[in-house]
């Protein structure tokens, strides 16, 4: 068994826009067992890298495996413990802001839930990050601490999946594992049906799915992409003709590539290569 933790004292008069009361790592704990019937004032994330656990919410019993996160909002209650024949690895973070609850209700973190991260390794990045600051620095860069607190949040929100059932989980990671054959055929016509026959999903429900998982629609999706290819394209040939560049990223005309780009980067690709020559 071994504890890593820190715990900070407030420094709410500094108005930062999140900050941490505490933030700590348990590896395979005897008796990791909490209960608190008002909860805490912070909000508090906790993670598990591996072995396994449970944890109560309304009043049902939910089993906590490796990937999966739970998130508690201030003053609900707490009901959390790790398995005896297979203790969790489990990181934790408690932590408050100026702005934080407008920032969480805005993402959809609006009251105690249980999560699934289909890439932990950033998100535990993240935490490690900020337990060596912390421990070599003491409070010294106060700031510094914030930004790697929002670090944690952002690769949390921007990463988490409701877990609704365990079986959804196979249907998620269908997403997950399309999204780079995705990106590399975006420059081809689109059609959702293609996609969801990919995934062995309905295209309605691929399309739901898809949105919940990357918070954006498929073809949203191949848009960024396309995007993203002809930023490169505009770049790296200097002399190549926007209307070449619109078609080698996957539109028909320059004119509509040029809607398109405008729309999402709020310049023209012409613009946006001038503005970026060497």
């Amino acid at each position: 068994m071994m504890y890593r933790q820190y715990f900070l004292p407030s420094f709410d008069e500094l108005n930062f826009f999140c900050f941490p009361n505490g933030v700590g790592k348990y590896t395979h704990p005897d008796d990791h067992n909490v209960y608190r019937e008002t909860g805490l004032k912070y909000f508090s994330l906790h993670f598990i890298v591996s072995g396994r656990g449970y944890i109560e919410i309304n009043e049902m019993v939910t089993a906590l495996m490796p990937g999966e996160a739970f998130f508690h909002v201030p003053f609900q209650k707490m009901r959390y413990y790790s398995s005896k024949d297979d203790p969790w690895v489990i990181y934790w973070l408690q932590f408050n802001g100026s702005q934080l609850a407008n920032f969480l209700l805005e993402s959809g973190f609006f009251e105690s839930t249980i999560w699934y991260m289909n890439d932990l390794e950033p998100l535990e990045r993240a935490f490690v990050d900020l337990m060596d600051e912390i421990e070599h620095n003491n409070i010294a860069r106060l700031a510094y601490i914030s930004t790697l607190t929002y670090s944690i949040l952002t690769h949390f929100t921007s990463n988490a999946i409701p877990l609704s059932s365990r079986r959804g989980k196979a249907k998620i990671d269908r997403i997950f594992e399309l999204l780079p054959d995705m990106q590399q055929n975006a420059h081809l016509p689109f059609t959702m049906e293609e996609w969801a026959h990919k995934a062995d999903l309905s295209p309605n429900y691929f399309g739901s799915l898809f949105k919940k998982v990357t918070k954006m629609t498929p073809l949203a999706y191949i848009t960024k992409c396309r995007i993203q290819t002809s930023k490169k394209l505009l770049l790296s040939d200097m002399q190549m003709p926007i209307y070449k560049v619109a078609i080698t990223s996957g539109y028909p005309s320059a004119s509509y590539f040029n809607k398109i780009f405008m729309e999402i980067e709020g310049t023209t690709p012409g613009e946006f290569r001038r503005n970026h020559s060497l």
